[in-house]
């Protein structure tokens, strides 16, 4: 065997533990940065993301025959620029782990390779929720989820509740202000929800009040669970006190929300070889490059729980 293809036995075997780790996918209802439903999966040609508002139609209206057509002006406005974070790691395996490893040490290191490359991704991609009260903020300026947006027709946008998840009254809360919201041209699009997502100090009241049939002891039907059972239900530990979130604020998005995450490099690794080191270690790189962000309010609302 030459070198070169001793280097890429070892880096196959080493990739098949770190792969097996990071694509590991958890039991249902934890989310996760590679949700759809969550984050829209984006990728970046560049080293930086433009996107515009997109305001759209309006409504269409009534027309006798022969009439001209109403032309439309459609705008686009407010443009956001998104730049990709690097993420990198560098693991040192010396020769005589490969040469004497009993206990499996270099199995293990490698585990925790793929292991927190996804931590990483998760961590830093929630925090588009995490921190959607204050420093997220959306291309009008305001926090993505804010009582002060302004859409492109001069419309004022409140998505942003308070009320403490106690059960199916706040999620109706939501679920209103979701169907009612108004998009960029100021029309009401309807959009129902397709996801409701909360940390895990609240997944129990978010399970019951979603999800539970009856809602009190008098047998009343629970309507959310009755008209919305595709809604899906997911928990985050991303979200919470623990990940210096919060423990009280819960969200819910549309089929059609404005929270994206962009690849411009996915998760890869290499191996450079013990023979150009001067000590006989190999060195194991990982690395990806990505970012998160949600330029407009459209198709998502949600509560801080403060209240």
């Amino acid at each position: 065997m030459n070198r070169g293809l001793n280097l890429n036995v070892i880096k196959t075997a080493l990739d098949e533990v770190v792969m097996t780790e990071y694509l590991f996918q958890p039991g249902p209802g934890v989310a996760t940065a590679q949700d759809p439903v969550l984050f829209n999966q984006g990728s970046m040609d560049s080293g930086a993301h433009i996107i515009e508002v997109f305001e759209g139609v309006g409504e269409f209206t009534s027309h006798v025959e022969q009439q001209n057509l109403d032309e439309e002006q459609v705008r686009v406005d407010d443009q956001v620029t998104y730049t990709p974070v690097n993420y990198k790691k560098a693991v040192p395996v010396p020769h005589e782990y490969f040469e004497d490893d009993k206990w499996d040490t270099v199995r293990m290191m490698m585990r925790e390779v793929g292991a927190k490359a996804r931590v990483t991704q998760d961590n830093k991609s929630f925090g588009l929720f995490r921190d959607g009260f204050t420093t997220q903020t959306t291309a009008d300026g305001e926090a993505w989820f804010s009582n002060s947006h302004t859409n492109l027709n001069g419309d004022t946008i409140d998505n942003l509740e308070t009320a403490a998840l106690t059960g199916v009254t706040q999620l109706e809360t939501l679920q209103v202000a979701l169907l009612e919201q108004k998009d960029q041209a100021g029309v009401i699009r309807g959009s129902e929800a397709a996801c409701l997502l909360v940390p895990p100090a609240l997944f129990k009241e978010a399970t019951e009040a979603a999800q539970s049939e009856l809602i009190d002891a008098d047998n009343q039907v629970n309507y959310l669970s009755l008209n919305y059972p595709s809604m899906q239900l997911k928990q985050s530990q991303y979200l919470g006190a623990a990940a210096a979130g919060s423990s009280t604020a819960y969200f819910m998005l549309g089929r059609i929300h404005q929270g994206y995450r962009w690849v411009r490099e996915a998760f890869n690794t290499d191996l450079v070889d013990k023979a150009i080191s001067d000590n006989d270690v190999y060195k194991y790189k990982a690395r990806f490059r990505e970012t998160v962000g949600a330029h407009t309010y459209e198709g998502a609302v949600a509560s801080n729980g403060t209240a």
